[in-house]
């Protein structure tokens, strides 16, 4: 077990950090996982349809950082591409996020322009004193129809809360168009690892001077054997300090339900198709064939439903888990060469392009020459 740093999680965070650390510092990494793969959440792999999906949901990478992009395209060719998103509502596939289609289809309108939009925007938007919450920030942002149909109840569905219980930050992220774009993402670069995120984590960890351990639980590590290493560890902050007696932070899993349907050509007409009504108990139905147009006489579909238990996946922003993270951020902040770093460890929800520029940033911060 000897190493200059144990590096917990083979997550973005841990995989750039302990390249890092390997590369430019030249020092001796131990990079450990309770799972039996590397990639974190990204993990993919070849279904038995033939077909490339991530165990733990769609990853789409996207990035408008020059440093990320270069990073990434050391360890993987990229093929572009710009992902969208249909939901199902009121009976009909409508483009989300809203844009002018959007508005026009559920709203009754007949809008064409950019300033046509943003008339129609100012008119329905709620003016609020202040942006308390994720109702307040979503009504101000597109007015109480837009509100009602896409992200009332679908909020509900993917937090077990609804937006006048959330951080108004949960809200803040979903785009609003005011023009055609019917894309989910508006950066740069937006590309799908043209051998799969597997590929691109383990050509990461391909280094003389790193060791992967799988299946390998932190916790389970005799303290004698790594008591020389500085550790950086990317887990769940709070699973670190359980003996502290601190109740836990809240965080929301997914159930994936998984059916492959044979000769079928596709079962949906995008990737990802919403539904945010709550007539459905999932979020969305995710058919991967249709990421990089892969070639199958079968297709696999998976539908996302968010719950409480399970594998932590997103912080969940409340008034109460943010005072509670700040405790925790005050107990890890005294530990000495323990580095507490990435999405879990930080209580805070990043984009892969964000997970990279943190740890990568953290490093020139940290552990400079």
């Amino acid at each position: 077990m000897s190493a200059d740093y144990l590096v917990v999680g083979c997550g973005l965070s841990g995989a750039v950090m302990a390249r890092f650390m390997a590369e430019e510092r030249n020092k001796k990494v131990l990079i450990v996982d309770k799972r039996d793969h590397v990639g974190g959440n990204c993990y993919d792999y070849i279904d038995e349809n033939g077909i490339r999906i991530n165990k733990y949901g769609a990853h789409l990478f996207h990035t408008n950082s020059e440093r990320v992009w270069k990073y990434v395209n050391r360890f993987s060719s990229w093929t572009r591409w710009e992902h969208k998103v249909l939901g199902v509502i009121d009976g009909q596939y409508i483009p989300l996020p809203p844009n002018i289609t959007t508005i026009n289809m559920l709203c009754g309108q007949h809008l064409t322009n950019q300033q046509e939009v943003d008339d129609w925007l100012s008119r329905n938007q709620l003016k609020h004193k202040h942006i308390d919450n994720g109702y307040q920030m979503a009504t101000s942002r597109v007015g109480v129809t837009l509100y009602e149909k896409i992200f009332k109840h679908y909020t509900f569905k993917q937090w077990g809360r609804y937006p006048e219980e959330l951080d108004a930050s949960v809200l803040a992220r979903i785009p609003v168009r005011n023009n055609f774009d019917d894309r989910y993402f508006s950066d740069k670069y937006q590309a799908l690892p043209s051998e799969g995120y597997t590929k691109v984590f383990e050509n990461i960890l391909e280094h003389e001077n790193i060791t992967v351990r799988l299946s390998c639980d932190y916790f389970d590590i005799d303290p004698s054997t790594v008591s020389n290493s500085t550790i950086i560890f990317s887990g769940p902050i709070d699973d670190f300090f359980t003996n502290v007696g601190y109740p836990k932070l809240e965080y929301r899993s997914v159930n994936f339900e998984i059916k492959r349907l044979k000769n079928t050509k596709f079962f949906q007409p995008c990737a990802t198709v919403n539904y945010p009504g709550p007539e459905t108990p999932f979020t969305r139905i995710i058919e991967y064939k249709h990421f990089l147009n892969q070639e199958s006489p079968h297709t696999t579909i998976i539908s996302e439903t968010t719950c409480s238990d399970g594998d932590p996946y997103y912080p969940v922003p409340n008034k109460r888990n943010m005072e509670l993270y700040e405790q925790y951020r005050a107990l890890a902040e005294k530990e000495r060469n323990i580095h507490f770093v990435g999405r879990l460890a930080s209580y805070k929800y990043f984009n892969m392009d964000q997970a990279i520029l943190n740890a990568l940033e953290y490093c020139d911060s940290n552990f400079s020459i």
